[in-house]
C-alpha cells in the first residue's frame, strides 16, 4: 500500500526513525538486560536496558526480536528512543529454556554488562498477538506453535531456532527472495496486507515510507513463518477480507478507539508512527 502526498506531507515534520536492526549495528547503541541505569544488579526478565549514544532516533517495534543476554527476547511495545536517552523498555521472554549469558566463556566484565549482541526479526503474527495481549506464557505457548510447525526445535526453546536448516527454512527463505525488491518501485510505499491462503494474517502500515522499507524484510520473515502454521491450503484470495482489515487499520490514524487484542497504534507528539493488526487465529 502506498502513501498519497496529502499523508506524506502530514507526517514531514516527523523525526527519521532508524530501525531497531539498524541500531543494534550502530556505535553507542545498546540493548542490555536490565540494570538500573547500570546500578543494579538484580535480575529482570520483563525489562532490558537501552542506551542510545548515536546521533539517531530509533525505533523499537513491539515484536521486534532481540538475541543475547541472559534469554532472548521480543520487545513488547511500539517505542521510539532519542538520542542521548536511557531508558527500561518492556519484553516477553522468546526463549524459555535459558536464564544465563548467552556466551558461558565470555569474561566475567562483559556477562556483568550482558548485552545483547544481534537482532532477530519481526516475530509472526501468533507471537506478536501474544505480546500485545501482554502475557509470558501465552508468548512461550505461541514460540512453541511456531517453531514446532517449522521444525525449528532446540534446547532452550528459542524462537531464533527457526535459523535451524531444514526444508522449511528453505521455503521460507524462498519467499523472502520471491518478495526481495518488490517495493523499489513504490517509494511511497507504507505497508502491507498480509495474506495466507485466503486469510488476513496481518497488516502493518508505517508513516514513514523508508521506515517501512528499512523494517519490510524483517516483517515478511515473521509472515512467512506464519505461513507455515497455515498449511498448504488452497483458498481463494479473499480480496473484500484485505480492504476490510486495511480500512480497520487505516482507521487508527484518524482516531483513538478503544483498543482491540489484534489492532495497535504507536505514535509521537500525537502524530502516528506505525499501526498495525495481528489477525491470526
Amino acid at each position: 500500500m502506498c502513501a498519497d502526498e496529502q499523508v506524506l506531507n502530514a507526517v514531514a515534520s516527523q523525526p527519521a526513525l532508524a530501525t531497531l536492526a539498524e541500531g543494534m549495528q550502530t556505535a553507542g547503541f545498546r540493548i542490555t538486560e536490565r540494570k538500573q541505569f547500570g546500578r543494579e544488579q538484580n535480575a529482570w526478565y520483563n525489562a532490558l536496558t537501552v542506551q542510545n549514544k548515536s546521533d539517531k532516533t530509533v525505533f523499537l517495534m513491539s515484536g521486534d526480536v532481540v538475541t543475547g543476554g541472559n534469554q532472548d527476547r521480543v520487545i513488547a511495545y511500539d517505542d521510539a528512543i532519542p538520542p542521548g536517552t536511557i531508558k527500561n523498555i518492556d519484553v516477553f521472554c522468546v526463549e524459555a529454556g535459558r536464564s544465563s549469558y548467552y556466551d558461558p566463556e565470555a569474561p566475567e566484565t562483559e556477562k556483568q554488562i550482558a548485552a545483547f549482541r544481534g537482532y532477530y526479526n519481526v516475530a509472526s503474527p501468533h507471537v506478536r498477538k501474544a505480546v500485545h495481549q501482554g502475557n509470558q506464557q501465552g508468548v512461550w505457548k505461541a514460540v512453541d506453535k511456531i517453531t514446532e510447525a517449522n521444525d525449528a526445535s532446540s534446547d532452550t526453546k528459542t524462537y531464533a531456532a527457526l535459523e535451524t536448516e531444514n526444508a522449511h527454512k528453505a521455503r521460507r527463505e524462498a519467499y523472502l527472495n520471491f518478495f526481495e525488491g518488490k517495493m523499489d518501485a513504490l517509494p511511497n510505499a507504507v505497508g502491507v496486507v498480509a495474506v495466507c491462503n485466503g486469510k488476513v494474517i496481518g497488516v502493518d502500515i508505517f508513516s514513514q515510507p523508508a521506515l517501512f522499507r528499512n523494517q519490510y524484510k524483517a516483517l515478511l520473515h515473521g509472515y512467512t513463518a506464519e505461513a507455515v502454521v497455515a498449511g498448504n491450503e488452497t483458498n481463494t484470495s479473499n480480496d473484500q477480507a484485505a480492504r476490510e482489515a486495511f480500512k480497520q487499520v487505516a482507521w487508527l490514524a484518524q482516531s483513538n478507539p478503544d483498543a482491540e487484542d489484534i489492532v495497535g497504534k504507536f505514535s509521537i507528539n500525537g502524530a502516528w508512527v506505525h499501526l498495525f493488526r495481528n489477525n491470526c487465529t
